[in-house]
């Protein structure tokens, strides 16, 4: 009989050994995503058996308001543990938006047009006078929340600020990052999934139900960011109601994340607070590399 071969360098064991541990899975993590799972399949149940929406979009409208904010909240606890890694994030984030949003478009054409979605011609001229006040009202809804968290001592996330791009190229790719927000976002969650939810629960119950998943979304950004993004999906569906088509929605979108991402950045955050004097706000100037 052959006795086993000692470890050493190119055996199993010794290979075996060098490979790092996958890190556990933290125990926080487990539970959201078991009560988004639980939760999902209550909410399709809901929607087929109860509702009567057919299979597809009960698919799609439990995924767009369970699984995807299920997601983004069982990942704060990993994010808050390692540092972010920015080009990673914005691409992994750039394709899970166009395939949002490729999704509720097809879904939501079937056997119709664009227009399904709210993807309605507007003439130029008021197309442009909603984008440009949609887009402002949202500038103007971050700078109040600005002013809100200096009066409340509310902290920014530290995952936002980490987000903000600092390199060339990393302010590239945010800027597609910011495109496919303006079309993934908007056509999954006001052309999309409004549609679905007005006969449903009304039209204050759809505005309300999709901006409160929209800002959970953004839960990387903290209470603060939760509830600023959840007003501005709220003003964003009244701008798409209003107006008659998603296309001052979408470009108004894409604009604020733009403005707020690549030229405004930390100037409409909260600022950071100066240790030890609570509410005392010390600027931090912009990242630059």
């Amino acid at each position: 009989m052959t006795p086993p071969a000692e470890d050493g360098p190119g055996r199993g064991p010794a290979l075996s050994e060098a490979r790092p541990a996958r890190p556990p899975i933290p125990p926080a993590v487990r539970r959201i995503a078991g009560a988004a799972v639980v939760l999902f399949w209550a909410v399709l149940a809901l929607l087929l058996l109860v509702m009567k929406l057919p299979l597809l979009d009960g698919l799609l409208l439990s995924i767009l308001l369970v699984a995807v904010p299920g997601l983004s909240v069982a990942q704060l606890p990993l994010i808050a543990e390692a540092p972010l890694e920015r080009l990673p994030a914005y691409w992994s984030s750039v394709v899970t938006l166009w395939l949002l949003g490729t999704g509720a478009w097809l879904v939501g054409t079937r056997g119709s047009d664009a227009s399904a979605v709210g993807l309605v011609a507007i003439p130029w001229l008021p197309g442009l006078v909603w984008s440009v006040g949609l887009a402002a009202g949202g500038l103007l809804t971050i700078l109040l929340f600005r002013q809100l968290g200096i009066w409340t001592g509310a902290e920014e996330s530290p995952a936002l600020r980490q987000l903000l791009p600092r390199t060339h190229e990393e302010r590239l790719v945010f800027a597609a990052l910011s495109v496919a927000a303006g079309f993934g976002e908007e056509i999954a969650y006001r052309g999309y999934a409004l549609a679905v939810l007005f006969p449903l629960v009304g039209v204050p119950g759809a505005v309300i139900a999709t901006s409160l998943v929209f800002g959970v979304l953004h839960g990387y950004q903290g209470l603060l960011g939760i509830v600023r993004t959840g007003v501005m999906g709220a003003m964003l569906a009244w701008g798409f109601l209003a107006s008659g088509s998603l296309w001052p929605a979408i470009v108004a979108h894409a604009a604020i994340d733009l403005a707020a991402g690549l030229w405004l950045g930390e100037r409409l955050m909260s600022p950071r607070r100066s240790p030890g004097v609570r509410g005392s706000p010390r600027p931090f100037p912009l990242d630059s590399e």
